[in-house]
């Protein structure tokens, strides 16, 4: 049995549910995010969302720092990826040197300078992600398994091997005894497995694009994917291929700013609140122009992005474990993932936005471009050029 980790333990920093606009030059802030303005604001300024409720935040933190997160496995293709039908999957996509490693062991509570001086097997054995300062050191699908499972996840494993047992004493030929030996699972180890994917762009290889591809279309306990934005860099051609791959797999989505730390470093006041506001922006006209291309694929669907974009920086060497907005990305994939609710409400209802508000007009138009592309098959796009 693993030992529960003693110095990965979920702290909740004080003040972190006041209802206030984020300060990015406070590390210990928890959660920071931001939503869309009105489409007829006149300032279009990115507006801060009302901070998750505390004991949400504890709960999602919970499942990932209560015990020490494991190393599953590496595949470099899709077909060497275990069976897994009952734990969760949520996925981190992102340009090379990103970040997504490093958030990953934020997200497990561990302090960013311990994380950077492990490597090789060490790394492994603590169930960590390795880092580098070099692009492309991720070179194959990595999972990690955070949290214990569920009752409902180990009964849900029971009554599958019991249907897998029958239909090997029930088979007639070879052939179905081997098809009945190939669903055999593993029982759950985890409440929640992430997968740190490749990146994108500098040293990377068109081979893992087509698998991570198939990932996206075939895998079907993924419950969204993470795509990381380096708040310095902005947005880049490459981030919006991968989101068309996204929408044509129709994987839900939700975004995640790194790397804010830089812009803390700015010594004009409010320089980083504006990059910051300039960078949301430019996701969200993205996320728009590619949701064009598809017909389910929508804002706030099921199977679509939502607007809402946290941000982080999991590597600041002057914060102690969490880094800023770290427990805010930890609540935002448990929430993905199902395993906590969303009871905030995220328009902004303050008077000098309140009268912004209005329905969105959609032009004669548009409503052509939808029912002309309704007519469209679907085209599976792949990441060649990207990776």
């Amino acid at each position: 049995m693993e030992k529960a980790s003693t110095a990965s333990k979920y702290r909740c920093p004080p003040g972190a549910n006041k209802p206030r606009p984020p300060d990015l030059s406070e590390p210990a802030f928890s959660a920071i995010s931001y939503i869309p303005p009105p489409s007829n604001d006149p300032d279009g300024r990115a507006l801060p969302s009302p901070v998750p409720h505390q004991d949400s935040l504890r709960q999602a933190g919970t499942i990932f720092t209560s015990q020490c997160p494991r190393f599953l496995y590496s595949a470099a293709r899709f077909l060497n990826i275990p069976l897994n039908t009952h734990t969760p999957e949520i996925c981190f996509l992102g340009r090379s040197n990103v970040g997504k490693s490093t958030l990953i062991n934020a997200l497990a509570g561990v302090d960013a300078n311990m994380a950077r001086k492990a490597h090789g097997l060490k790394a492994r054995g603590m169930g960590l992600a390795i880092t580098s300062q070099f692009a492309g050191s991720t070179k194959c699908m990595n999972a990690y398994g955070f949290g214990p499972p569920s009752k409902a996840q180990r009964l849900a494993a029971l009554a599958r091997a019991k249907d897998v047992k029958k239909g090997m004493d029930t088979a007639v030929s070879r052939a179905e005894r081997r098809a009945a030996s190939h669903s055999k699972e593993a029982p759950p180890q985890h409440r929640l497995i992430m997968v740190d994917m490749p990146g994108y762009g500098l040293n990377s290889e068109a081979l893992w694009g087509l698998e991570i591809g198939k990932y996206l279309a075939k895998r079907q306990v993924l419950k969204g994917a993470v795509l990381l934005i380096d708040a310095v860099a902005g947005v880049m051609a490459a981030d919006r291929l991968v989101l068309e791959m996204l929408r044509d797999a129709e994987v839900r989505t939700a975004v995640v700013l790194t790397k804010v730390d830089k812009l803390s470093r700015e010594r004009q006041e409010g320089r980083a609140q504006s990059r910051v506001d300039q960078v949301c922006k430019e996701v969200w006209d993205e996320l728009r122009e590619v949701e064009k291309g598809g017909m389910t694929w929508l804002e706030g669907s099921e199977k679509g992005w939502q607007n809402e974009i946290w941000v982080t920086s999991a590597g600041d060497p002057t914060a102690n474990g969490d880094g800023v907005g770290v427990t805010g990305a930890r609540w935002s994939i448990c929430r993905m993932a199902g395993l906590v609710e969303d009871s905030r409400v995220l328009k902004n209802s303050s008077p000098e936005h309140k009268r912004l508000w209005a329905p969105k007009i959609v032009s004669f138009d548009e409503l052509q471009r939808v029912a002309a592309s309704a007519e469209r098959k679907p085209r599976t796009k792949s990441l060649k050029a990207s990776f």
